[in-house]
């Protein structure tokens, strides 16, 4: 199975053209925006990617989607994992819940992974923390701190920030195989290179 996950596209349209072309370069079965779609509601045009075709579309609000963006979920063919486990071929996709999942969906990263800011703080959550040191999901999918996109481990499980917020990637694939996933940053093509390069684990 291949997910494609990003986050942090703050209603850009540039960003919202990356993701679509993204989506018709690598044919993914499962596509995630991990929150700040818009930015405080501005550049609602992304929220046209929540009716992407030819893929199911997990999608989460972030810190700067007012809340209708929320609502705008809901009534889109997307799904929000936050408001229950989405089951997809027998991977359980989930939010900050009591129920096991294999993908944590999330905006902010776990504290102390992946969150270091601009000025060199931790700013991630110690709730997410705490939920993938009990839980153990194989995976973690968020964005939120633009400086840190980047694959590490967390005990056994793989944290992926696949921030576009920084304008050096359009999101990370994975590949969803066994016994680990495969991970990759999708570097953003330049109009000089259009091909897809990787950085994985």
């Amino acid at each position: 199975m291949r997910i494609y996950a990003t986050a942090d596209l703050h209603g850009r349209p540039d960003r919202i053209q990356a993701v679509r072309e993204a989506v018709h370069r690598l044919h993914p079965e499962v596509v995630i925006l991990a929150g700040d779609l818009t930015h405080s509601g501005r550049g609602r045009e992304a929220l046209e990617l929540l009716e992407l075709a030819d893929a199911l579309v997990l999608a989460i609000p972030g810190n700067m989607d007012p809340f209708d963006v929320d609502e705008a979920i809901v009534r889109s063919r997307a799904r929000n994992p936050h408001r229950g486990v989405v089951d997809y071929r027998g991977v359980r996709f989930g939010g900050l819940g009591e129920e096991p999942t294999d993908v944590l969906v999330v905006h902010e990263p776990p504290r102390g992974v992946l969150d270091r800011a601009w000025n060199g703080a931790h700013i991630g959550s110690g709730a997410v923390r705490d939920y993938v040191e009990r839980h153990r999901p194989r995976v973690v999918v968020c964005g939120h701190v633009h400086e840190s996109p980047g694959i590490a481990r967390l005990g056994p499980t793989t944290v992926v920030n696949c921030t576009m917020g920084n304008d050096r990637y359009v999101g990370a694939l994975i590949t969803w195989q066994l016994p680990e996933p495969a991970v990759e940053l999708l570097p953003r093509p330049s109009p000089q290179s259009p091909g897809r390069e990787g950085a994985g684990v």
